[in-house]
């Protein structure tokens, strides 16, 4: 692995590992104290935990990248202030000297204040510290998302799911998904050990469609595509948050993933998506939006055209778009 897109995915997969290591040292969510959550809004909750695992991401990326690539995330510094929320701090830089007794408040402000306000040209890294907040507050699935974006295109994405199982090694210790474009994707225990292949489940007309959907139901009109998807097959939800759900199609637990907002203007962003959608594809899944138009990520924070997604296996993707009701353009 001696190429520079190996080297990326390499930084990229120690960065997310670091980041859940971070994450695991503050123990159960529910013993929190108030301090440790503020609610941004209709973008839902940030925790101690998001803004460790982004700076460490953040530092990991600066010592093996230096000033190389852009980076846009979901945290910042200024949010945090703004909403109330600084007697987070200590907090966060608590969880952080796990993993650099050295580092002070200040240090971190500067890792949160670093994310660029949208995608450079060239070289960019996205992050989603912790994707599926209020699933990890209520003890589901989150994800720690890291993609490295070229002119707009994922080229490396990691997915760090430390609540889900099934590496291969019987630890149940959580596993990373990772994907490299042109490479395929592959799996391993999160706390190391070998990598395996996967790839998304060889879906046939008439089979059972094991659907991906969210666990908040404001976030997708997940009863109504179960309902449409019907027409195609018997349909069985698996309801999961955060982008463990590009997880598992990309695995084969799942065969596809459909998200459509109930708001018509909602746009998703980047981050939400971009390690995701590149694993998912790596594993021999068709990513693309309702429309059948594949998600450009060259257009700022979020993905301004993009009509929902849908991520499945070819044949169920065409399939679904049919039952769907959208016309392939």
């Amino acid at each position: 692995m001696g190429d520079r897109r190996a080297r990326d995915l390499e930084r990229a997969v120690a960065a997310v590992r670091a980041a859940a290591l971070a994450v695991a040292r503050l123990g159960d969510p529910a013993s929190f104290a108030a301090a440790a959550v503020v609610e941004k809004g209709g973008r839902g909750p940030a925790t101690v935990a998001d803004l460790a695992s982004q700076a460490v991401i953040v530092q990991a990326l600066r010592a093996a990248d230096g000033a190389q690539a852009a980076i846009v995330a979901e945290e910042s510094a200024e949010d945090v202030d703004a909403l109330g929320g600084g007697p987070l701090w200590d907090l966060v830089v608590r969880a952080v000297r796990g993993l650099d007794a050295g580092v002070t408040v200040a240090d971190v402000r500067a890792l949160l204040a670093t994310a660029a306000p949208t995608p450079a040209c060239g070289r960019c890294w996205t992050i989603d510290p912790l994707d599926g907040t209020k699933g990890y507050l209520r003890g589901g699935q989150f994800a720690i998302a890291l993609a490295l974006l070229e002119d707009g295109v994922p080229v490396v994405g990691v997915l760090g799911l430390p609540r889900l199982g099934g590496a291969g090694d019987g630890s149940g210790a959580g596993v990373l998904v990772a994907a490299a474009r042109g490479r395929g994707a592959m799996q391993a225990a999160m706390d190391g050990g070998p990598w395996t292949r996967v790839a998304a489940h060889a879906w046939r007309p008439g089979a059972p469609i094991r659907l991906a959907g969210s666990v908040e139901r404001a976030h997708s009109t997940t009863d109504s595509i179960e309902a449409a998807l019907a027409a195609i097959g018997p349909v069985s939800a698996v309801r999961v948050d955060s982008q463990a759900k590009y997880g598992l199609v990309a695995r084969g637990d799942a065969d596809v993933y459909v998200r459509s907002s109930p708001d018509r203007t909602y746009r998703e962003w980047i981050w939400d998506h971009a390690a995701g959608v590149l694993i998912a594809e790596e594993a021999g899944a068709t990513v693309t939006d309702l429309r059948d138009r594949p998600l450009s990520f060259a257009e700022g924070r979020r993905l301004e055209s993009a009509g929902g997604v849908l991520c499945a296996p070819p044949a169920l993707h065409a399939a679904a778009l049919a039952a769907l009701g959208v016309a392939a353009q």
